[in-house]
């Protein structure tokens, strides 16, 4: 070793490692083993260094093995400290003005579903509509009423349901009657087969959603600027039912379909989604790191922080959160809560999970980041659910009802774990309220059933603007897309007259 130590100056020497093939399947660098240490004895007494002898062969350079670089990581390793969290965000204080702005205005439910439906987008399937048209010698010449008429049948299809598309000029009732009065069977489905959102001669080849594209921009567009100004924000997946796709959503109402990516209010009103697919069009600082999950909550952040530079609090599920993306969206002043996966807790020292379910029901265990100030709580509960956040913390720890060998108890749950709680649902509830009359009419386009999915998304906000703006007086979601369709129906059917 001193041979070694003269031959190599620094520390290099140091971790050198040498043995013979006698010894190689053995592992001498242990420590506190008898065996190991005559083994590293006996091996030593065998050694001899070209350095010991006086003889020096001619004619042969010395063979110097190469230095091992080591490999140094930029990332400086976490500091984590058994503590509560002590967050520096400004508290809420923001105005809904917007809010206000519609309550004052007194919007009936068509001005409402028009907010994002408005003449700019009708406009826009009209031209795009009559341009598909004459593309295929076909002279359409729809107008924005047959479109408000169209409309108005597909979300009359939503709560009066026939088994045929043509029963609906055939049964005669005051529905019906509305539909025969409006338009011609014929009429509606030249327009219906030639519906169309984009230019053919100007496609994206690289996204596979080209053809929704400008309606999807305008759409979110509309959503973000009459969104409630709020606090909390949720953003988690959902699927749009289609049996031809071949994506799959587990523990989801529907599991087939397309994978739709989307922020929501607590409430369940959408500001924000984009269709998954393999190469996405969300671009972000690839520097980050982050992956797809990530990656889409920046987005959405960046989406919110154009309204204004608010203090949001965005949460979501194991699927986007890392210790990473928390700190991101802390240094963009967005706060951020989420339960978060084993294998991403930067090697956090928190209780094991196998232990703490052996512990009693309320047991809960954290440690602070020292560096970053980002908490993680491991919590058991009805399960053992881990969360991270940068913004809420242990304290005030509140009292939850839990029943437990048909005995109820109180058990105590962080502050963290009810705000996750509250927040969480709110994709939940849109899906709630969409499932409940969604279009039912189809087309052979393969991205109708996303049309219906978007027309259907609208209905839930302007129907949440209404109930805002409502709180007292405000019409149940039926009544709500029945004096809609209604409107549409009528009003062409007195332009036919």
């Amino acid at each position: 070793m001193n041979t070694l130590k003269d031959r190599h100056p620094g520390d290099l020497w140091a971790r050198m490692h040498i043995s013979s093939l006698e010894y190689a399947a053995g592992d001498i660098t242990r420590k506190g083993r008898k065996k190991d240490k005559a083994r590293v004895s006996e091996l030593l007494q065998g050694l001899a260094f070209s350095g010991d002898s006086d003889v020096e062969e001619e004619n042969k350079p010395e063979a110097h093995p190469a230095p091992k670089r080591l490999k140094i990581s930029n990332v400086p390793e976490k500091n984590w400290t058994k503590r509560d969290l002590k967050p520096n965000f400004p508290s809420w204080s923001a105005l809904d003005s917007g809010l206000l702005n519609l309550k004052s205005e007194k919007l009936n439910p068509v001005e409402l579903f028009e907010l994002f439906f408005d003449d700019e987008t009708f406009s826009l399937i009209v031209n795009e509509t009559n341009n598909y048209a004459s593309q295929k010698n076909v002279n359409l010449e729809v107008t924005v009423q047959e479109i408000r008429c169209l409309f108005g049948i597909l979300l009359l299809s939503g709560f009066v349901r026939r088994p045929r598309r043509g029963m609906y000029w055939e049964i005669s009732d005051t529905d019906q009657n509305l539909v025969k009065d409006a338009i011609r069977r014929d009429r509606f489905e030249l327009i219906f087969s030639y519906l169309h959102f984009a230019d053919n001669n100007h496609l994206d080849q690289k996204d596979k959603f080209t053809k929704l594209r400008p309606l999807i921009k305008q759409m979110n567009r509309n959503f973000l600027l009459y969104a409630p100004l709020e606090e909390h924000y949720y953003f988690d997946k959902t699927m749009c039912e289609c049996f031809d796709s071949d994506q799959f959503l587990n523990g989801k109402p529907i599991r087939i379909g397309y994978k739709i990516w989307c922020g929501t209010t607590t409430q369940g009103y959408l500001v924000w989604f984009e269709p998954h697919q393999e190469e996405s069009s969300v671009m972000v600082d690839k520097d980050l790191n982050l992956g797809l999950g990530g990656n889409l909550v920046m987005h959405f952040a960046d989406v919110l922080l154009e309204r204004g530079q608010y203090p949001y609090h965005l949460c979501f599920d194991s699927f986007f959160t890392s210790v990473k993306l928390v700190s991101a969206l802390k240094k963009k002043g967005v706060r951020a809560t989420g339960t978060i996966r084993e294998n991403r807790t930067e090697k956090c020292p928190l209780m094991n999970v196998e232990h703490m379910k052996k512990m009693k029901k309320g047991y809960f265990d954290f440690q602070v980041e020292e560096n970053e100030e980002i908490i993680l709580c491991r919590w058991h509960g009805d399960g053992i659910i881990s969360l991270c956040s940068n913004a809420v913390g242990i304290e005030p720890a509140s009292e939850l009802s839990c029943a437990d060998d048909e005995e109820i108890h109180q058990i105590a749950q962080p502050s963290i774990v009810k705000l996750y709680d509250e927040c969480k649902e709110g994709v939940a509830k849109m899906d709630e309220i969409i499932s409940k009359y969604r279009v039912r009419i189809r087309s052979k386009k393969w991205y109708s059933i996303l049309v219906s999915y978007i027309i259907d998304v609208a209905m839930n906000n302007a129907w949440q603007l209404h109930r805002a703006c409502n709180p007292d007086t405000s019409l149940d979601l039926l009544d709500f897309r029945r004096y809609v369709a209604h409107f549409y129906l009528e009003n062409n059917a007195n332009l036919s007259d």
